[in-house]
């Protein structure tokens, strides 16, 4: 059986709040979860604001990827804007939650508008 090789999330300090993040198996898109499955508008996605939220959500990720619905699902600690909006910490996250960086006209950037 493969072995889960992620290494864990890249921030340092505090590890919450997070969203989780993946990537839809058919698409390939990025997507999040949130309260009825996965969404591309990381603004919608379901924020764990406590340690036992973070887990049943991780949980609900492994399980849809067993299903074989989503890959490489994992959390992603996140800075909330002033509307409440998750941003991820990390700039590697930031990037696969704003979408492809070379034309803004396409992807996330035009369909959800700028993310902050």
């Amino acid at each position: 059986m493969a072995k889960d090789h992620r290494a864990g999330s890249k921030v340092k300090g505090d590890k919450l709040p997070a969203i989780l993040m993946a990537s839809d198996l058919l698409e390939g898109d990025t997507v999040f979860l949130f309260k009825d499955g996965w969404t591309r508008d990381s603004r919608e996605a379901r924020i764990a604001y406590d340690q036992e939220t973070a887990d049943a959500m991780e949980a609900e990720g492994k399980g849809a990827a067993a299903a074989n619905a989503v890959v490489d699902p994992y959390l992603v600690p996140v800075e909330l804007t002033e509307d409440g909006h998750p941003v991820a910490r990390h700039f590697r996250d930031v990037m696969r939650q704003k979408g492809p960086s070379v034309h803004l006209d396409m992807g996330k950037q035009a369909d959800f508008g700028p993310i902050a």
